[in-house]
Formats: structure tokens, C-alpha cells, sequence
């Protein structure tokens, strides 16, 4: 069972060499199933939209905090991996923090995560004003993170499945919150999906939202490539 997880946003990279950053990407999550104990899986998703903010998020587990606790700066062998993957890739640049699984709308964690290739995941991230307390928030996650207004939307044929909160408990990072939906049904329905990703944006945009300053937005992804510890 995983207890902690990793979710790094990748930001376009300015050359533009998106096949580098994946070869960076599996540098650094090679390393982790070679070498760090704590390894379960990491699992590459790339977003679907055209010219998207992130071009790709990776989601990794781990049996324990150790690994979120320890980052490179305080991990040498870590630090020596990432510095030997910047020599594949200079200017890859992701938005990483370390979360914890709080809430999962079935009641039971989703590990273990490797799913089929035709799985597609809405995953919304959220900057969330200290003023509110993690207890309120998780308190009316579904609610305030659009999953409601979701599972409102969804028709039986799109194969919604669960979503799960991720509350980040490492000092960095720039989301506070992260929410993962997995659909089993939308790999031939890409409209519907991008349908289900606006009408999140729209709520996103309201002034539920906006007069509690939470900041959000969301992708449409699906996973190119699991990496797990067998």
C-alpha cells in the first residue's frame, strides 16, 4: 500500500525537445526503481489539450514519506541523479511537491495504480489561501474541487470510476491540493472529455470559488508510460 506520493507538473520546455524531457523523466524514475526502497511505481501522463500549460504530469508512489522528506538537496545519491539528468536535459522544469492520499470518493484507495493504456484522467490541481484550514477543506473537497458538479455531468458510458484528493505535506510546491479522476469510457469519446474538462473550468471560474481565492484549473491526460517496481 502506497503512503506517500509525488506529482510533478512539467512545464514545456523552452527548446521545445519533448522526447528529451520523457528520456529525463525516465532517467530520474529509473534511478528511483533501482535505488530508493520506498519505490512503488511512477506514472507519466500526458496532457491532451494542444498547447497546454504543462505538457506532462507524473504521479509517483511510495510505501513511505522517506523519500518526500529526503529531497536531493538533503539526498546525495539523489542529487547526483538529477544532476546527471540535467545532462540529458538542461531545461526541463517541473512544479513538484510531496502529497499524502486524503480522501477517495469510493472509500478505497485506487493502488494499485498501473491501469490500461485507453484510461483517461482528469487531474485539477488547487492553490488554496492558508486562511483555510486543511479540515474545512476536506471537509467539502468534492464540492469545492468540482468532483460534484462532475459526477453530475458523467453518463454511465464514459466508465467514471473514483476520484481521489492529494494534500500536499512537504513545504514546497506550488498546489495545496491535487485531484486525480479516472475514466475507463473516454478513450473514444475525446470530445466528451474535453466537455467534462471545460465544464470544470467554468466552476473553477465562479465566484464560489473566487470569493474563497482558491485558484484552480485542470488537463485531460492519459499515462504513456508506467514505471513500477515488480
Amino acid at each position: 500500500m502506497a503512503g506517500a506520493f509525488v506529482w510533478n507538473f512539467f512545464l514545456p520546455p523552452p527548446s521545445g525537445n519533448l522526447p528529451k524531457l520523457v528520456e529525463y523523466w525516465f532517467y530520474v524514475g529509473n534511478h528511483g526503481v533501482k535505488h530508493h526502497p520506498d519505490f512503488l511505481s511512477s506514472h507519466l501522463h500526458k496532457n491532451l489539450e494542444p498547447n497546454p500549460k504543462f505538457v506532462y504530469v507524473n504521479f509517483a508512489a511510495f510505501i513511505t514519506n522517506g523519500f518526500i522528506t529526503t529531497p536531493p538537496p538533503k539526498n546525495p545519491d539523489m542529487k547526483r541523479a538529477m544532476e546527471e539528468a540535467h545532462k540529458i536535459m538542461d531545461d526541463a522544469k517541473g512544479l513538484m511537491g510531496g502529497f499524502a492520499e486524503a480522501a477517495v470518493t469510493t472509500g478505497k484507495s485506487p493502488y494499485p495504480y498501473e491501469r490500461p493504456g485507453t484510461t483517461r484522467f482528469l487531474i485539477s490541481h488547487f492553490a488554496v489561501p492558508d486562511d483555510i484550514s486543511s479540515e474545512d477543506f476536506e471537509a467539502n473537497w468534492t464540492d469545492w474541487t468540482g468532483v460534484s458538479l462532475l459526477e453530475k455531468e458523467v453518463s454511465p458510458d464514459m466508465g467514471y470510476a473514483y476520484s481521489a484528493l492529494y494534500r500536499r505535506v512537504t513545504p514546497h510546491g506550488p498546489y495545496r491540493y491535487v485531484v486525480r479522476s479516472e475514466f475507463a469510457g473516454l478513450h473514444d469519446k475525446e470530445e466528451a472529455g474535453f466537455g467534462l474538462l471545460g465544464k470544470l473550468r467554468n466552476y473553477f471560474g465562479s465566484e464560489s470559488l473566487r470569493s474563497k481565492k482558491i485558484e484552480a484549473d485542470a488537463a485531460l491526460c492519459k499515462v504513456v508510460i508506467d514505471m513500477y517496481r515488480e
